[in-house]
């Protein structure tokens, strides 16, 4: 996408150099118009280095991104200029004599087109920023979890945990009708549980959504909810967002 904008961009700018000779009345030289021109073929892979800098660095505070946003835009923007002139010397040494010096190129872009850069690369990151949306990998929940009975270390299957309460210092797993004591905490729990499923409902149960049958209120904000093996679980209005999904 941005390659093709380029190549347009840089064809219009010799059609434009070729136009204004012809206008003018001057000659028109293709080598030196496609040479002061290629200051638009950096526009492409610096603006893919502006694209994986911002998914490094995307800050979300938005009184940081006005000045992270402005700084790229000038040291971009000075970069480009440095590489831009530093190209044009390149060639021009080995196709032109006299040579142009680095000084005259660099002050003439700075001149006449700093402030096409400094738009750019200070428009684009605004735009992208708003636009990207990091993605992040979910993380794997195995389907069976190691609890700790005495001596015994038992594997018990996710999908059979109806659901888990504290009785201090340990929690109770419910699983298969039966009760296994554990030392983890319920915040231990919730860092190997999926929490697609797995909910934390109040500060002493976390519950299997797949086993809620039945949700009564309260009238206080908390809710009961009734789990298909008959057990009531309180839902606690502090943790609300965790399980708002049952009354919607």
């Amino acid at each position: 996408m941005y390659l093709l904008i380029v190549v347009l961009v840089f064809l219009l700018a010799v059609l434009q150099d070729y136009i204004y000779s012809r206008i003018q009345n001057t000659g028109f030289y293709l080598s030196e118009s496609s040479l002061y021109n290629t200051f638009w073929i950096f526009f492409v892979p610096l603006t893919i280095l502006i694209n994986r800098l911002i998914k490094i660095i995307n800050p979300k505070n938005r009184l940081v991104k006005l000045p992270f946003n402005l700084g790229i835009g000038i040291t971009f923007s000075f970069l480009h200029l440095v590489f831009f002139a530093s190209l044009f010397v390149l060639i021009s040494s080995l196709v032109f004599t006299p040579t142009h010096r680095f000084s005259n190129i660099f002050n003439s872009a700075f001149s006449n087109q700093f402030y096409i850069a400094l738009l750019w690369y200070t428009i684009f990151p605004a735009i992208y920023i708003s636009k990207y949306k990091p993605t992040y990998s979910k993380k794997p929940y195995s389907d069976k979890i190691k609890l700790k009975i005495g001596s015994k270390i038992l594997s018990v299957s996710t999908s059979t945990i109806q659901c888990i309460t504290t009785d201090k210092p340990y929690s109770i797993v419910h699983a298969n009708d039966k009760k296994f004591l554990d030392n983890k905490s319920l915040k231990e729990f919730e860092t190997v549980l999926d929490p697609t499923f797995f909910l934390r409902v109040h500060r002493s149960s976390i519950v299997n959504a797949t086993f809620v049958k039945e949700l009564k209120s309260r009238n206080n904000g908390d809710y009961d909810a009734t789990l298909k093996n008959g057990q009531v679980i309180r839902l606690s209005r502090h943790f609300r967002n965790n399980w708002k999904q049952f009354i919607q």
